[in-house]
Formats: structure tokens, sequence, C-alpha cells
């Protein structure tokens, strides 16, 4: 039980489900962070902006009420009123301080001498070297006046200079709770983003967990149960469809496996049953010679209608299989099919057909292709010629250059006519047309196969045709 459990855990941290959680929780976080960056630098920014703005304004503010005064404040003379010119100047710049907090610095100075400053700067004064004549803004340390750093305006005009410091306490104090409160926030966000995350992710796969659990449950046995859900236009969608395409091809591999498994079987069980029948004959009686020769002979042909049978299947998984590799060369046409025909020449007499040959002589009639390949291709079409020829017919072959200046070779037999929605079929393998067409002619409906594949394995173009009138017309395009 607790292995289980454990093993159920370390599942979770490998699967997708934990990756996508994980990976959804890092990226809300990482966001976070940045936004909580953002939000600090402009906070930031933006008191600082604040602070300049009312240090600027105050400074300009007691300018222009000491300015507009019209006192000599260098010269000032003790009266009955003012004893000081702090006292003179306070009273002068009283509406210009009440707007500021009270520990805001304020320093002023007429010809260098300083004739006001605030209370918070009675042990303090502000000595600036290098001042320049306008606004200067800048940070000040000094520990004596705050244990921050202190934001300095200095004001400098004609024989005026009016000094107006803030400390930025204030600023430090905000940031360092916007600190504090993300430092608080941020488990809660882990939190929240994984268990959000894990919800999430578990809503966008339990879609994909039901796709495996369905198809868990197919198998060689009910391929015709397919997967539901290929009506949906997302990624899901698109998985269903291409799972259930491969299923279909999965299942139309196994049916033709398995139809080509009984179609050899039975096709090699026919010669191979003769062949025990006759041995079975031989050797229960003694025969004469010439018994024994006809046995022979008879044993001979269905051994080589095996071979025969063995080779094309043996070639076909070449095919498939890609394991032939196109020996490219020059080819003779004329010579080829002359060479072809006369290995035929037996069967052309046994069945009384002729051949007749339209060949182009005014070109050389050569292509670039596999010679065996092209050989074995000739061979199939002329056998199946052959085949299904009516005795005492003509064969006839055109082979002639094109305008392309391809070669465009044709071979036509007399048979009975095939409707035009079977020829397609004729390239299937074992494919044989249910008529008097084929009866006892001991094909196994394969050479128009090989020769289709032959065809596209050379990128060649080949179009079959059956006329009304008998004539059954192969025509390839090389």
């Amino acid at each position: 039980m607790i292995k289980s459990l454990q093993q159920k855990i370390k599942d979770y941290f490998r699967s997708t489900r934990f990756q996508t959680t994980l990976w959804y929780s890092i990226i809300l976080l990482f966001f976070e962070i940045i936004l909580g960056a953002i939000i600090y630098i402009y906070v930031n920014n933006s008191m600082r902006k604040e602070l300049d703005h009312s240090l600027i304004k105050q400074a300009e503010t007691i300018y222009n009420f000491v300015q507009k005064s019209d006192i000599n404040l260098a010269d000032f003379e003790a009266d009955s009123i003012y004893a000081s010119p702090d006292e003179l100047v306070y009273d002068l710049i009283f509406e210009a301080l009440a707007y500021n907090p009270k520990n805001t610095f304020v320093q002023i100075k007429v010809k260098d001498k300083i004739v006001f400053k605030t209370a918070n700067l009675v042990s303090t004064t502000f000595n600036f070297k290098d001042q320049k004549e306008g606004l200067e803004l800048f940070d000040y340390n000094d520990p004596n006046l705050s244990d921050y750093l202190i934001r300095v305006v200095n004001f400098k005009k004609k024989e005026y200079n009016i000094t107006v410091a803030y400390p930025l306490d204030l600023i430090y104090s905000t940031l360092n709770n916007l600190l504090q409160l993300y430092i608080l926030i941020f488990p809660f966000s882990l939190i929240i983003s994984f268990v959000v995350g894990a919800f999430l992710s578990f809503r966008a796969l339990a879609r994909i967990d039901k796709i495996i659990n369905r198809t868990e449950e197919i198998d060689a046995y009910n391929l015709n149960a397919y997967l539901e859900g290929e009506d949906a236009s997302d990624e899901y969608g698109r998985l269903v469809r291409t799972l259930n395409n491969m299923l279909k091809r999965i299942k139309s591999s196994i049916e033709y496996m398995n139809y080509f498994t009984v179609s050899a079987s039975h096709e090699l069980k026919t010669p191979l049953t003769i062949l025990r029948g006759e041995l079975e004959l031989a050797l229960k009686s003694t025969k004469s010679n010439e018994e024994y020769l006809e046995i022979i002979k008879s044993s001979y042909e269905e051994t080589m209608r095996l071979i025969n049978i063995i080779d094309r299947l043996f070639l076909i998984t070449k095919l498939d299989n890609s394991i032939i590799n196109l020996n490219i060369s020059p080819i003779d046409l004329t010579n080829l099919l002359n060479r072809v025909v006369n290995d035929f020449s037996f069967l052309l007499r046994e069945k009384k057909i002729k051949v007749k040959y339209n060949l182009d002589t005014n070109d050389d009639l050569f292509i670039n292709a596999d010679g065996e390949l092209l050989k074995q291709l000739f061979i199939n079409l002329l056998d199946n010629a052959i085949k299904y020829s009516y005795p005492e017919t003509e064969i006839v072959i055109n082979c002639k250059k094109t305008p392309e200046n391809k070669v465009r070779f044709e071979i036509i037999n007399q048979s009975e006519h095939i409707p035009e929605d079977v020829l397609p079929h004729l390239f299937e393998r074992f494919y044989r047309v249910e008529s008097s067409r084929n009866r006892g002619l001991g094909g196994i409906g394969l050479g128009l196969s090989i020769v289709k594949q032959i065809v596209d394995l050379h990128k060649f173009s080949i179009n079959l045709k059956s006329e009304k009138e008998g004539y059954f017309i192969v025509s390839i395009i090389m």
C-alpha cells in the first residue's frame, strides 16, 4: 500500500500534469515579481518626482516673497518689531513654510550671509561648494539631520541663495512597507498559483487521460472501435483525428496482411497439393518410364510455378520495404522487348498468339531505368497479355517517342471487356476479375500490382483501358 502510494507520487512528479503546473506557477510568479519590481520602481520615482516638485515650488515661492519685500536683509538693523533677520524673514515666508511638514529644512543666504534657517537647522549649516546660478537637485547625507538621505533643492539667483531640503524617510518607509507586503504575499501567491495551475492542468489534460484510457482498450481484435472527439476544432480534436487515421491505417494493414497470408497460402497450397498427389501416385505402384517421365514433367511444372510465386512475393516484399536500390542506366527498349518476347515464344506458340511490333525506328528508344526491374515489368505485362488473350489472336506492342522526348509504351491484347469501375482494382494484390476471363488460368493476381510498383518507383505513369470491342490496353509513359 505504501509502496503503491510512493509510486503514484513519483509518477505524478514525472507527469506532464505536474510539469505543466510547475511551469504555470513559475511563469505566474515570474510575472508577479516583474510586476512588483515595476510597482516598486514606479512608486519610488513618483514619490521622488512629487517631492522634487514640492521642494522646487517652495524654493521659488520663498524667493518671490523675499525678493518682492524690497528689504535689505544683508544690512538688517534691529528695531522695536524685529529683533533679528530671522524674525523678519519668518514673517515674510510664513505662508510658504505653512504648506510643508515640520521636518522641512530651509536656509536663506543673502550675499553669502545667512539671514534665515529653520529651527531644525540650529546646529547645522548647508555649505555647498561650486553653487551655480539656477536650480540644483541632489541627495545630501548628514547624520546630524537625518538617518536617511536628504533631498536638496538649491535655488541661486542674484544675491539670493535659497536651500530647501527634506529627508527621504517617508519614501524609504513606504517602499519598505511595500516590500514587506510582497514578502508576506509571496508564499500565498505560490500556494494559490500551484493550486490554480494544478486545477487548470487537470482540466486541460483530462481529455488526454480519456484518450489514453480509450486507446488502451483498442487492440488487434477491435480495431473498429475509434476514439471520440473528432469534431473538436482544437488540438485535442486534431490529436483524435490523427489517432483515428492511424488506427484506420493499422486496420487496413492488418486486413491486408491477413488477406495476403490467406491468398498466398491458397496459391502455394495448390501446386504443393498437386506435387504431393503425384508423388504419392508414383510411390503406390510401379510405373513405366513414360509414366514416370510424365509425373516428373508435371512435378517440374508445379515446382516452377511455386518458384514463380515465391519470387513474386519476395519482389513485392523488397518493393514494400524499399530494399531495392535503383541501378539507373541507359536501356535499349527495342533490344529488351525482343529478348522478353523470345522468352515467351513457347507460350505464344501454345496459344497460337502472334506478337506485332510497332516500334519507332526513326529514334533510338533509350530510357534511363533499372534494367532488371524494367525487364520484370515487361515480363509481367506480356505474361498477363498472353494469359488473358483469346487463342489465335494478336498482341500489339507500340513503342514511340512523344513530343516531350519521353517514350510511350503500349501493349494491347484481345480479351473480355472489363468494366470501368473495376480497372483501378487490377493494381491491387491478389485481385482477379470474377469472370470466365480468369477461369483455370492459374494466376495469383500479383502481375499488375508489381508493374504498378515498378512504375511508381521510376516515377513513370501508367493507364489501363478496356474497350468494348474487346481490346485491353496498358499504356506507360516513361
